[in-house]
Parts: C-alpha cells; structure tokens; sequence
C-alpha cells in the first residue's frame, strides 16, 4: 500500500467514527440511520417498499419505524390511495442529522 493509499484510509477510518459518534450522540444505531437514509431518499414510502427494498425483516421495520417516530426522525401519515397503509416522511430533526453528518 502506498503513502497516498495510506492516507485515504486513514482519513476513511476518521471519518466512520466520527460518523458513528454523530449518531451515538442523536441516540440512533446504524440500523435506524439506513431507515432514515432510506425514507430520506424516498419520501411518502411505506413499510412494506422499505423492507422489500432493505431487504429486513416487516417486524424489525416496524420497531425501527416506531422507534425513529418516537424520536421525533420519522412522521406517518395515511395513505391517500390505500386506507391501511401509512406513508413514511422524513421530519427537519433528520434532514438536521443528515446535514451535520455530511452526508446526501
């Protein structure tokens, strides 16, 4: 590996943990962050588009979701096209979150 090979990860590996302590200190894991990346992407989403495109189980999406509107990251709100379904938006605390972590 080279000194510029070196350095890249270096900087990676700062970067993750900074990352990881962002979250630690808002409350949220990883698990909950690919939520809220996933409905930040996707605004108006159901549970079911999330865990089929997730690839997790419908039972953990819904404590994530649960959790991550008890939190105040998520809001739901009834679907217009289907009365059992609720859509998932993203709320200013996550769209906060993303902004301080750098990321998209």
């Amino acid at each position: 590996m080279d000194n510029t090979e070196r350095k890249i990860t270096k900087i990676a590996r700062e970067a993750n943990r900074f990352t990881v302590q962002t979250m630690k200190e808002d409350g949220i894991g990883t698990a909950e962050m690919d939520v809220i990346h996933f409905v930040r992407h996707n605004p108006g989403t159901t549970q079911k588009e999330m865990w089929e495109a997730l690839k997790i189980d419908k039972g953990a999406t819904a404590r994530r979701v649960a959790r991550l509107e008890e939190k105040g990251y998520l809001t739901r709100e009834p679907n217009p096209l289907d009365g059992r379904s609720q859509l998932l938006y993203p709320t200013e605390k996550a769209e906060a979150l993303r902004n301080s972590q750098g990321g998209n």
